[in-house]
């Protein structure tokens, strides 16, 4: 029972996460939108626009992480934690699409650089180093799918920020424009990577692959291993968001009057591998499986 309590938690907290990024991107966007008419600077105003679309996506993905909460029901048997899958993958694209933009974006600037306000690049990058510092840090570290997601998306803005502190210190000593741009580059092709790797996870989640697909063999053993149990077949595990999963299997036992120890037993051995519902059929050794 506390096992489930524990990932209940991890789901509020997932929720809560998502939600501060979300009003941290927004309150950001708006004061970088102002600043950078100030300053005087198309660059942060483009990435205020930038983070206008970041915040519009967390929201979204704020929303899905809620609805993932939600029990089952008549039309979602499992309950609702694919949602947040869908929030995942949208991150994951919007990031992916941003990346591109910004590498093309940059290989344009790289063959004409421009000389930027350093002081003004100087002041906005502290302010942002410290913004998206504080959302990343909140998101970092989550198993959920959708809260990587969206902790990537916090630490290409965090990223951004950095190099735009290096490069308006060296700008301010040395006239190299073309350090901003070359920087950026950089930045889009990690995050490129790392996105297209987590959108990826999440569409593997939705196709319905295996998670456990390399501890298949071991998990077989372990339910082998349990004293009247002779055979195990037609083991199948999918899994709900990436951190919750689900198995069947059929179980050939030799004394049916031991099922119910079995299968408490079954489920003791599963459990710390996420695998949160248990569906076993049981046969009768010599019995033939109807779906072999």
């Amino acid at each position: 029972m506390g096992h489930h309590h524990h990932h209940g938690h991890h789901h509020h907290s997932a929720t809560g996460n998502i939600g501060f990024a979300f009003f941290l991107n927004l309150g950001f966007a708006v004061l970088e939108l102002i600043g950078g008419f100030f300053v005087n600077s198309v660059a942060i105003m483009s990435d205020a626009l930038h983070d206008f679309g970041d915040a519009f996506a967390l929201g979204v993905s704020y929303f899905l992480q809620r609805k993932s909460e939600q029990k089952g029901n008549a039309t979602y048997t499992y309950g609702y934690k694919r949602y947040s899958v869908a929030g995942a993958l949208l991150t994951s694209l919007v990031l992916i699409l941003g990346s591109v933009y910004v590498l093309q974006e940059a290989l344009e600037r790289l063959l004409n650089p421009e000389m930027p306000n350093a002081q003004g690049m100087l002041l906005f990058a502290l302010l942002g180093l410290a913004v998206n510092g504080a959302a990343f840090l909140k998101l970092r570290g989550g198993h959920n799918l959708n809260q990587k997601a969206v902790s990537l998306h916090m630490l290409e803005d965090l990223l951004g920020w950095a190099a735009v502190l290096v490069v308006s210190v060296v700008l301010m000593f040395f006239e190299l424009p073309w350090l901003d741009p070359l920087l950026s580059i950089g930045i889009a092709v990690f995050m490129l990577v790392n996105a297209g790797r987590n959108g990826w996870a999440a569409i593997r989640v939705l196709l319905q692959a295996n998670p456990l697909h390399t501890k298949l063999a071991t998990l077989r053993e372990q339910v082998l291993s349990l004293a009247n149990v002779q055979d195990v077949h037609q083991v199948r595990v999918w899994s709900l968001d990436g951190e919750h999963h689900v198995l069947t299997a059929h179980v050939v036992l030799q004394q049916e009057q031991e099922w119910l120890r079995i299968k408490k037993e079954v489920k003791e051995k599963l459990r710390p591998y996420g695998i949160q519902e248990v569906t076993l059929e049981l046969e009768r050794v010599g019995e033939k499986c109807p779906a072999s």
